[in-house]
């Protein structure tokens, strides 16, 4: 049963935020301004004048644009940062806000093309005009301990449109996931997870616009001593999931109209004209002879073609003919 939760797609989105913000910050030059109006207004403050008062401290790119922007208390330490990232076009992407432990407090990725966004429009069927949703941006708020509590859509002019609440339990499970749409506040999809420790299995129900269960899903992982037929650890050329489906195969009498062939080989082969064969290493084939060696030794060998039947890799991929 298929069920199309974003719980992966959480996962996902902060292995790409450590890549995004992990980026190299080339800084170009570096400003400092009294307040926010200030920098807004780029009316910065020489160096000297920062002496006893909170200000900003702000790092540029080549590009003139702002890429750290640090508020400092009159000691100059730091009450909190926002950093700036840019796609290829020089487009600001993202803003990411830290607080003064530089724990991760919130995220804005700006643009339509946001995962959560598309999904949520997609199946809340907002309007289907993409124009309505071009400069969106979707706000994570983050609970504190690296984990999104909510999700935030809002139009470019400020609209908020839809809203993700996800709730997590004591050990830091994800325990429930409600969709609402927005300014009805009202309920569209909803995913309660159920993780059980003890017996390692994790139960997710998904819920539709009316309430009613649309889907469940139990999943549970097999112990490692049973999930092989050679417990670990396991060495040299064999492949256990080949020889797993292989029995379920003929265990369940499925025959196929076309043989299946697994490789299981340390070696490449080579068969004859006459039917032997032997293993080999394979190095080249040219347009007369195939130049081999033996398993085991470093000289370099070479047989006349016409003699060969065929020459198939370790892997089972035909090389010849």
């Amino acid at each position: 049963m298929k069920i199309s939760s974003p719980l992966i797609k959480n996962l996902i989105f902060f292995s790409l935020l450590s890549v995004s913000f992990g980026q190299n910050l080339e800084t170009a030059f570096l400003k400092y301004y009294l307040n926010d109006r200030d920098f807004i207004a780029d009316v910065p403050m020489f160096a000297t004048e920062r002496k006893g008062k909170a200000h900003l401290e702000v790092t540029f790119n080549e590009n003139k644009q702002p890429l750290l922007k640090r508020w400092l208390d009159n000691n100059h330490d730091l009450i909190n940062e926002e950093m700036f990232v840019y796609n290829k076009t020089n487009t600001l992407e993202k803003r990411l806000f830290l607080g003064g432990d530089r724990r991760t407090e919130k995220i804005i990725h700006y643009g339509e093309k946001e995962l959560w966004s598309v999904e949520f429009r997609k199946y809340s069927a907002l309007k289907n005009n993409i124009v309505f949703f071009i400069g969106q941006q979707t706000e994570f708020v983050l609970n504190g301990s690296d984990e999104i509590h909510e999700i935030i859509f809002r139009t470019i002019d400020n609209h908020e449109y839809g809203t993700i609440h996800l709730t997590y339990d004591h050990l830091g499970f994800l325990q429930e996931e409600v969709w609402r749409i927005l300014p009805e506040n009202k309920i569209i999809r909803k995913f309660v997870y159920h993780f059980d420790i003890i017996n390692n299995i994790q139960q997710i129900w998904e819920y539709g616009k009316d309430g009613s269960e649309i889907s469940h899903v139990a999943l549970s992982m097999a112990p490692e001593d049973k999930l092989y037929t050679t417990p670990p650890p396991r060495t040299g050329n064999v492949l256990d999931e080949a020889d797993d489906i292989l029995q379920e195969l003929i265990s369940k009498r499925i025959i196929a109209p076309i043989p299946a062939f697994i490789p299981y080989t340390d070696w490449d082969r080579i068969t004859l004209i006459d039917g032997d064969g032997m293993d080999i290493v394979f190095v080249a084939i040219d347009e007369n002879y195939l130049r081999f060696s033996l398993p085991f030794e470093s000289d370099v060998l070479s047989m006349s073609l016409d003699r060969i039947s065929s020459v198939t890799s370790k892997y089972g991929k035909r090389i010849y003919p």
